[in-house]
């Protein structure tokens, strides 16, 4: 049997130190150590990225979300975009759905992050890379990011008078949020839908 070359075991170490420096991180928040944790998603994240494989990229992509999402003493926003850009980066080269599940979560928060900070054009990319990690993700939790992210693009493109544009940002949100079969997802399509139905209205009584 041919031996494998250098490069091949490194990057299967790769993998499975990203996926032990994942659970190691998760265990480390359950016990309350945030610092200690925070190393260990980071490890993760580097980890998952050097391994080009998909278990490795979504283990990645679920650390850079838990590290974005980590309680630390002290809010710093710019760590938190590095983490979920990540996330949404490492959620898309998986190829795998709960990676592509973490991505969606991870840009749907991000686009609400640059909302808040008036980067329209950051934002309003950050959904639309939600909207298609949630649908590809094929999960409840995934399906619910993106109709969450579809309903957010929805109101900017409102704003913008891309009427069209909110129509479908609003028919994703419907579809996606009755795929994801949660309360929340049941949620935001109710709002969808209603919004849409106003918007149908002021755009004929024009």
């Amino acid at each position: 049997m041919p031996e494998r070359s250098h490069e091949n075991r490194s990057i299967d170490g790769a993998e499975v130190s990203a996926i032990a420096a994942l659970n190691r991180g998760i265990e480390l928040e359950e016990a309350q150590d945030a610092p200690s944790a925070a190393l260990a998603y980071q490890d993760s994240v580097e980890l998952g990225r050097l391994s080009q494989s998909g278990p490795g990229l979504e283990a990645g992509a679920q650390a850079a979300f838990n590290l974005a999402s980590a309680p630390v003493e002290t809010e710093d926003t710019a760590r938190i975009l590095v983490a979920y850009r990540d996330s949404v980066e490492l959620g898309r080269l998986s190829e795998r759905n709960v990676g592509r599940e973490a991505g969606a979560a991870a840009a749907f928060n991000l686009g609400l992050m640059l909302e808040e900070t008036q980067d329209v054009e950051g934002a309003l990319q950050a959904y639309r890379d939600s909207v298609a990690l949630g649908r590809l993700s094929e999960t409840g939790a995934g399906w619910e990011a993106g109709a969450k992210a579809a309903f957010g693009l929805a109101l900017m493109l409102g704003e913008t008078s891309d009427v069209e544009g909110a129509f479908q940002a609003y028919e994703d949100s419907v579809e996606l949020g009755k795929l994801s079969e949660t309360a929340e997802g049941y949620e935001v399509r109710s709002m969808a839908t209603y919004n849409m139905k106003m918007l149908r209205e002021q755009f004929e009584g024009k």
